[in-house]
This record gives structure tokens, C-alpha cells and sequence, in this order.
């Protein structure tokens, strides 16, 4: 369960304290192909899509608020669109060369939600396309616990304090976050909001097998987006590249041939 209602530019401010822009566009830009669509589950404000779409990768960007999805629109981008939606309801006949899910937005599900989403995720690709997921995990959970916390963001004139608690539910495997934030426009203006947020707490093991049944094969495991490796210590996200296993793969091509062929375009 999430609630993330608040204006986007403010949440565009917070992550460029938290995220690597440049070296996400980097990395997700390396395992599309030239030109390829590409489809963001759980997009935010945009910015991830937006830096693609400005190296020429048109896509579809998925989220379940209205405001950011709002603050996408508006930001504009070439050959991008947005669903304003949850993951797990999404739906299209379109297939991309890359999908992903970056900012451990799929821990945002519960668990009986993560294994059909995963499947999604990969009838959603186009043969020999990838899927990059972000997840957090375990121990980057237990490692970064603290149960109160409070920080300060600037930019574009607005300052931002953001109030937060976090709680661990040890027999749901749950962590709540819930958070105030204050924010100080440069005319001085000042206005309140709350936001909280469930997380599930995975393993690294867990998510390996989900991806396993989902039909997706790992090609590679990393600690970050400058590829470097997976943590030793609990800091840190697991970032997973993935294609369809050969056997689902093939089945899609076998698939989409059929469907050519009776409708006489093969």
C-alpha cells in the first residue's frame, strides 16, 4: 500500500538526492536495442524516461499517482506516453525491448501481487529483449533501519524537510514508512503533506526464485547502476538484468508467428 499524492516537482527534488540520474540512463540505454520502445512500471515524475527518450527510446511510463503522473505530462519528453494506473493492473498488447522497475517500486506489492506482475513482465517483452528490476532487500533493509529520521532537500528555490518513522512488522515481512513533509516555496509560502508507503521485505534468494518461476533467466547481478557488485553488507539495492528463459522466449516467437501467418502477413 502506497500514497504518494503530492506535487510532483517536489518529489523531483528529493530524488535527485537519492538517484544517479545520468548513470541509470546509462545503464538501462546499454540493454535496449537502437530505437527500441521501452516500458517504465512504476515511472515517478518521468525523469528515468525522459532521459531515454532524449537518446532516441520512445516509451510508456506506468504509475499509480495522479500527481506525478501529472508533473510527467507536463514535463513533456519525445515519444512518450503515460497510463496512470497500478503495475499490477496494467495492460497492453504492445511488447517493448526493454522493460523495468527501478527504486524498488516492485516491493511496493504485496506477494501474492509480485509473481503474476513478474509474469507480466515477461509476456510484455519482445523476443531478446530485457528486463531491469531494482529491488531492495533484506538486509539493506535491516542495515538502513532507523526508526525516526529526519532530512532536508533543496532545489529550484524550495526547501523541503522530510519527517519520517519507519517500522518493521517481522511476521508480515512488512516495513512501513511514513513520512511528513514540509515544504517552503521561495515566496516564503509553506505547506504540509504525508505520505507513507509499505514495503515487502525480500531476499535475495526469494527474488532469484520469483524471477526463475516468472520464466526469466538472470544474465546479470549488480550492487548499483555503475555495475558494481552485488553488496556484501546489507547497503545497497540488488539491480537484476533478465531475458525471457529460451523455452518462454521461443514460445513467444512461435506465438506472434502464428498470428502473422493467419493474418496473412507471414
Amino acid at each position: 500500500m502506497t500514497s504518494f499524492e503530492f506535487p510532483g516537482k517536489y518529489y523531483e527534488v528529493m530524488r535527485k538526492d537519492f538517484r544517479n540520474l545520468a548513470a541509470e540512463t546509462e545503464f538501462l540505454a546499454a540493454h535496449a536495442s537502437v530505437g527500441g520502445r521501452v516500458l517504465d512500471l512504476g515511472c515517478g515524475t518521468g525523469a528515468n524516461l525522459r532521459a531515454l527518450g532524449a537518446r532516441g527510446f520512445p516509451g510508456v511510463g506506468v504509475d499509480r499517482s495522479g500527481s506525478f503522473i501529472d508533473f510527467a505530462r507536463s514535463a513533456g519528453g519525445e515519444g512518450i506516453s503515460y497510463v496512470h494506473g497500478s503495475v499490477e493492473d496494467f495492460t497492453t498488447q504492445e511488447r517493448f525491448d526493454l522493460v523495468y522497475s527501478l527504486f524498488m517500486t516492485l516491493n511496493y506489492l504485496r506477494r501474492a501481487q509480485l509473481r503474476p506482475v513478474l509474469r507480466k513482465i515477461r509476456e510484455l517483452l519482445l523476443p531478446g529483449g530485457h528486463v531491469v528490476l531494482e529491488f531492495g532487500h533484506l538486509l539493506n533493509f535491516v542495515d538502513s533501519y532507523q526508526p525516526h529520521t529526519v532530512g532536508h532537500h533543496r532545489g529550484d528555490g524550495v526547501l523541503i524537510t522530510r519527517l519520517a518513522r519507519q517500522s518493521i512488522h517481522p511476521h508480515t515481512a512488512n516495513w512501513r514508512n511514513e513520512e511528513t513533509l514540509l515544504v517552503r516555496e521561495a515566496d516564503g509560502h509553506v505547506a504540509m503533506y504525508d505520505n507513507f508507503f509499505d514495503q515487502a521485505v525480500l531476499t535475495g534468494p526469494e527474488v532469484r526464485e520469483l524471477l526463475a518461476e516468472a520464466g526469466l533467466t538472470i544474465t546479470a547481478e549488480y550492487g548499483g547502476f555503475h555495475k558494481e557488485a552485488a553488496p556484501g553488507h546489507g547497503r545497497g539495492p540488488l539491480v537484476f538484468v533478465a531475458t525471457a528463459t529460451a523455452t518462454e522466449a521461443t514460445a513467444t516467437t512461435e506465438t506472434a508467428t502464428a498470428a502473422a501467418k493467419e493474418a496473412g502477413t507471414a
